[in-house]
């Protein structure tokens, strides 16, 4: 007996698909209709989404690419104050990279002073990085706007004394009238009390990196810095880039073991503090929420979008069901089973949401792909870029097509749909026979 009701089952169910695909397209119009407005709805989550996942992903790039690194450890007393004396000893930067494999390390220094022309002077604020080693670790140097980038010796100054070249921010060389080739003056406080000056010459203007670095920023060669600074004991800042970043939390434990056995080997003063080691999430912490955030986020403003366009797919089907009454009530009454009408119209609905499924995914990616790999091109409005969280955005806004927002998108479409076309399938299970054929 039970045989013999499933194989009645199975010759219903194909018989109940091809019959609701026919009632779908009695009134194509209106099927049309309902259908455009569940594949735009669905086009605009495609495109919110990719949108989202560009923006967090051309995020992280910025951060970890460009500026900060994976990793980046200091000294606990250079966090709490910048304390110029907080410095790690020149051999542990080998011996780090050297104990932990697939990671490549860039040494910095920093410090502030005054700088100077025949025609302004203001603060800013020194980086120093090593030429050879910092495009190992993020492509800052790489970010020219003009000139050549040029980290190295000039020409020796009318009194015989080494001038070097240094790079400096966007709008600091707005704001002070640098071009290549400028002039620049230095003064600050050296290591050792005295004070540090020096005559340097701008071989290149960078792109707007940070918005304080583009601002105050003066990147300097390290062994320039030494001069200037009377500072050769160490360096402030270790930014560390991770080969394989899907395994960064094992080379951050293999680090943190490092560290502690370079402490022991040869320890680090008291005054300075402990090693701290730091991942980008935690230097950047506004970008690790929102990643955290983005799902969510997504998920709220699909399903908000989605039931507004499930509304017409609603309408449609109690329309549908309004004008077929006399028909399920016939049906009803010849022996049907009201549950087979509420498939059927189950069925209906999850028809129009598979075909609205289909052209809202091709549409959406056809429209993306459209854009190419640079997205949204902002360069008309700024062209220097857009800040957001602290991080200067190149002026373009990537779209990246994540297929299991992709898909997630669709199954929420479809699931909403379906809950919708419970109202009018049920409509159908109530119906009263000899009432509606009357």
């Amino acid at each position: 007996m039970h045989t013999r009701s499933q194989t009645h089952t199975s010759r219903q169910l194909p018989m109940l698909f091809f019959i609701a695909w026919r009632n779908i397209w009695r009134n194509p119009i209106r099927s049309v209709l309902t259908i455009s407005a569940l594949a735009s709805g669905l086009i605009m989550v495609v495109f919110y989404s990719a949108m989202m996942e560009g923006m967090l992903r051309q995020m992280v790039y910025q951060a970890t690419a460009i500026s900060t690194g994976h990793i980046q450890i200091h000294r606990q007393a250079y966090i709490d104050d910048q304390d110029m004396y907080a410095t790690f000893p020149w051999p542990w930067l080998d011996a780090i990279e050297r104990d932990v494999p697939g990671i490549n390390v860039a040494p910095r220094l920093y410090a502030s002073g005054l700088a100077s022309t025949t025609e302004s002077s203001t603060g800013v604020m020194l980086k120093a990085v090593d030429p050879k080693r910092e495009p190992t670790v993020t492509k800052m140097l790489t970010q020219v706007r003009s000139g050549t980038l040029n980290l190295g010796l000039a020409s020796d100054s009318a009194e015989g004394l080494p001038r070097f070249y240094v790079v400096v921010g966007a709008q600091l060389a707005k704001n002070m009238h640098l071009i290549p080739g400028s002039e620049l003056i230095l003064v600050t406080q050296a290591a050792d009390g005295s004070v540090g000056n020096g005559l340097f010459v701008v071989s290149a203007i960078l792109k707007p990196l940070s918005p304080n670095f583009d601002r105050m920023g003066v990147l300097m060669s390290i062994l320039a810095y030494q001069q200037l600074m009377v500072l050769d004991g160490g360096f402030h800042e270790l930014a560390i880039h991770v080969e394989d970043a899907e395994h960064m939390q094992a080379a951050e434990a293999l680090l943190v073991h490092n560290i502690d056995k370079r402490n022991q080997a040869q320890p680090l003063d008291d005054l300075g503090g402990k090693a701290v080691l730091r991942n980008w999430r935690t230097l950047s912490p506004m970008i690790s929420d929102m990643l955290e955030m983005s799902k969510t986020i997504n998920f709220i403003v699909g399903f908000i979008v989605i039931c507004l366009a499930s509304m017409g797919m609603l309408n449609t089907m109690l329309m549908a069901v309004h004008e077929r009454s006399h028909e399920f009530g016939i049906l009803i009454a010849i022996g049907m089973k009201r549950r087979w009408l509420l498939l059927m119209v189950m069925l209906e609905s999850l028809l129009l949401a598979l075909v609205s499924a289909l052209v809202g995914v091709i549409i959406g990616i056809s429209g993306i792909s459209a854009f190419g790999e640079r997205g949204i091109d902002l360069s008309g409005t700024m062209p220097d870029g857009y800040d957001w969280g602290g991080l200067v955005f190149e002026p373009y806004m990537q779209l990246y097509i994540d297929p299991i927002n992709i898909l997630s998108a669709c199954v929420l479409m479809v699931v909403i749909t379906l809950l919708a076309a419970v109202i009018p399938a049920w409509r159908t299970v109530r119906l009263d026979p000899a009432e509606v054929m009357r």
